[in-house]
């Protein structure tokens, strides 16, 4: 199931509002991602989307859609920003095939019942007879999906001692269970695993800013774990993450927009000028690559320089507010001693 392009007439800051997806090819995987300034409708999009599936949307407000479906259980599955990591034991996991589906319950509780059913089935579908070679089999499979995310923790065991209940080892070598981890690698491991616990194949997934609480180097790989879950799935996420943005490709992406009291859709053409976090910040999401104050203090040095007054003391206060939060050796200090050192030698 996937959805090729959305109508809205009239709902909250929408107006006449028409959004293009990228549907599934070939079996793989495809990642819409939407971003934009802030205060656009990213969440809200998503929103409809789920409620609009559910039947909660009024009459008034008309969505067309282009539905391709077929016969392997499709899914609707909102994963929201906002989940409760608070842990709760969970004994065991309700396996129903349903349509639609929120993640938002017991997040770790479900995580960590189904890391111990995932290494259990493996070990008995396993035909090493050593018992302990079986676990090891199992429990790399679990972390291999993980390994290049820089985590700091990984599975190390399923402890026999509390009806095995999975036990991580962290960069200290101390064991931790699920509940102990740092709310990165809680957001990291609920998230995903939640996703792989349904096993979506033909299915619409939603994501709402998946970076949260992820340190920038897991950002930048987030996706690419998501995309190796099931198989012809059309993830639709939402976020306002620079990383993420620099890490798909520009067809993919949907940047909504201001234009005339309106909310609109653009759709790149072409990549960024560069996929460095500054370059997304301004071209993408509306914001300055620099705080105002600082390129105030900029044109001003840079004035200075150019009419030869750079030892005034005037211009010697401005250097030294520049010098309070950048060295001496950035860029634009690098510059400036480069145009003196040009006068000079002329």
């Amino acid at each position: 199931m996937y959805i090729e392009n959305i109508q809205i007439k009239e709902f909250r800051i929408f107006k006449d509002l028409q959004i293009k997806l990228q549907p599934p090819e070939n079996g793989e995987n495809v990642i819409n991602v939407i971003a934009g300034v802030n205060g656009c409708g990213k969440t809200t999009l998503l929103e409809i989307f789920f409620q609009y599936f559910k039947g909660n949307l009024s009459d008034s407000i008309q969505i067309q859609t282009d539905i391709n479906k077929k016969n392997e259980n499709p899914r609707l599955i909102f994963i929201p920003a906002n989940l409760n990591f608070k842990y709760k034991p969970t004994s065991q996991l309700n396996t129903n095939y349903q349509f639609l589906n929120i993640i938002d319950e017991n997040i770790l509780g479900k995580t960590e019942a189904y890391i111990r059913e995932y290494i259990l089935s493996i070990e008995r579908e396993s035909h090493i007879a050593n018992p302990e070679e079986r676990t090891s089999l199992a429990i790399s499979q679990f972390n291999e999906p993980f390994i290049n995310t820089k985590l700091l923790t990984t599975l190390h065991d399923l402890d026999k001692n509390r009806f095995n209940r999975p036990v991580f080892k962290n960069i200290k070598g101390d064991l931790v269970t699920i509940d102990q981890l740092s709310d990165g690698e809680k957001q990291l491991y609920g998230r995903v695993v939640a996703l792989m616990m349904l096993e979506p194949r033909n299915s619409m997934i939603l994501i709402d800013e998946p970076e949260i609480s992820l340190h920038p180097a897991w950002q930048q790989i987030i996706m690419k774990i998501y995309a190796n879950i099931g198989k012809n799935n059309q993830f639709i996420i939402a976020t306002h993450s620079p990383q993420i943005i620099a890490n798909t490709p520009y067809k993919n992406l949907i940047l909504l927009t201001q234009q005339n009291n309106r909310i609109i859709p653009v759709y790149p053409q072409h990549p960024p000028s560069s996929v460095d976090v500054n370059s997304i910040l301004t071209e993408i999401m509306g914001a300055d690559n620099r705080p105002k104050k600082l390129d105030e203090l900029y044109q001003q040095y840079r004035k200075f320089v150019e009419n030869v007054e750079e030892t005034t003391q005037e211009a010697q206060k401005i250097k030294d507010q520049i010098l309070k939060v950048e060295s001496a050796n950035s860029i634009f200090m690098q510059e400036m001693d480069f145009l003196i050192a040009l006068r000079t030698e002329s």
